[in-house]
């Protein structure tokens, strides 16, 4: 395959590099810059792209009112229940109730400054249900 193919080929990781092995006409394998496998390109984009429904979904719910803004920051962050907790040095138990919007509210400012120290923002960004980029977006 030539590298021109590959130049054109839009790709999930741009802006990270990546390798591929062809054989050049000698039958030897040659290494060359990019993804010459299609299907990972397709897959990783599918895979974003319900990542991004799933962000979509959470968003829709703190606006309801149904669960607190930590449940947005966990999705978005590709987090669950447990790894949160341990990220956090809290029971599961804790964290799950803390996605109750009642429970939330009532939060002290230690909980609520090891939620915002794990999202990369600010206590009062979560007092106040801001909701912002993922720690992944941030620079």
């Amino acid at each position: 395959m030539k590298n021109e193919q590959n130049d054109r080929e839009e790709s999930v990781t741009d802006g990270l590099h990546t390798v591929s092995y062809v054989a050049d006409e000698q039958g030897e394998q040659e290494m060359i810059s990019g993804s010459v496998w299609q299907p990972v390109n397709i897959v990783n984009r599918q895979a974003w792209e319900e990542i991004e429904e799933h962000i979509g979904a959470s968003k829709e719910k703190v606006a309801q009112g149904r669960v607190s803004c930590l449940h947005y920051y966990m999705i978005a962050n590709q987090m669950d229940i447990g790894l949160l907790a341990k990220y956090t040095g809290q029971a599961r138990c804790l964290v799950r109730l803390h996605l109750v919007p009642f429970i939330f509210r009532r939060l002290g400012r230690k909980r609520l400054e090891r939620y915002a120290k794990v999202f990369l923002v600010s206590p009062e960004d979560l007092i106040q249900g801001i909701l912002k980029d993922p720690v992944y977006n941030q620079q």
